[in-house]
């Protein structure tokens, strides 16, 4: 009796520290150990093809099929025009170029962003040819999104050329909509307005007195250029592929829509995409 106990209490021992030492001891203490963290970087790659009029208030119509990508770290995105669609960012406008997000919670996004505008030349429709070419430049943009609820939303972004190319001020405000048809699927439904400063309406919209051409003369004023309403549906076809179509229209207001280059002042524009997407 007195030789076993010994033993007894040395095979206790061994047993009671093992199980102390297993994963399962500690697994209600460190559950975050289990929880992997979240990827910073992300990324979507793919393309886009598009029919849109051939400028603003034009009655041609230009169909072209482009890439569509974007990267993003972290709060900061590089993306082209549809890019950030893919990565599926409901909340506040989407940005093309360099963008960084300064300030997020569950209801509010501020974001700021530098993009090329390609501007606009003579060649993108006959009217056109013999004015004044609405010269690229380089363009910054302050945007910020609300959501009133899950579903619904408001935004607004103001931008400016800051390398002095005559590009003008130019406000956006928008609406939307977000309807979760099945957790692969949702339809995102917008409409909103477009400002533009007298810079910005003079190099779209006017026409200089003394040109070559036989347009009047025509200088725009200041204000309500625009507005717009469409749909978006993207649905995640697997893991990473994503697909995403959508259709708008836009109609021209005020002088936009009585300049003598407003050959059509109501425009539509439909889309289909296709793209990879890693890792969110």
């Amino acid at each position: 009796m007195n030789r076993s106990a010994p033993r007894l209490s040395v095979s206790c021992a061994l047993a009671l520290a093992c199980w102390w030492a297993s994963p399962a001891a500690h697994s209600e203490e460190s559950p975050e150990v289990a929880a992997p963290a979240k990827p910073a970087f992300n990324y979507a790659l793919g393309a886009i093809a598009s029919s849109s009029p051939d400028y603003a208030g034009g009655d041609g119509r230009k169909t072209r099929l482009r890439p569509a990508w974007a990267i993003e770290y972290g709060r900061f995105r590089i993306s082209t025009s549809r890019g950030s669609a893919f990565m599926g960012h409901g909340l506040g406008p989407r940005e093309s170029g360099a963008s960084a997000t300064l300030a997020q919670g569950d209801q509010f996004r501020l974001s700021a962003s530098l993009r090329i505008d390609n501007g606009r030349d003579g060649s993108d429709a006959p009217i056109l040819v013999g004015l004044p070419s609405v010269r690229s430049t380089l363009r910054a943009r302050l945007s910020a999104g609300y959501a009133l609820t899950p579903r619904w939303s408001v935004g607004a972004g103001l931008s400016q050329d800051i390398l002095g190319r005559d590009g003008g001020a130019q406000l956006s405000t928008s609406v939307g909509y977000t309807w979760p048809v099945t957790e692969q699927t949702k339809v995102s439904f917008s409409a909103g307005a477009s400002f533009g400063d007298h810079t910005y309406l003079r190099g779209h919209f006017g026409v200089p007195a003394g040109g070559s051409g036989a347009l009047p003369a025509f200088d725009p004023r200041a204000g309500l250029y625009s507005v717009d309403a469409g749909f978006e549906v993207m649905s995640a076809l697997s893991r990473h592929w994503v697909v995403l179509a959508g259709a708008r229209v836009s109609q021209l207001q005020g002088d936009a829509r009585r300049s003598p280059l407003t050959l059509e002042p109501t425009g539509y524009s439909v889309s289909v995409g296709l793209a990879y997407r890693c890792c969110r």
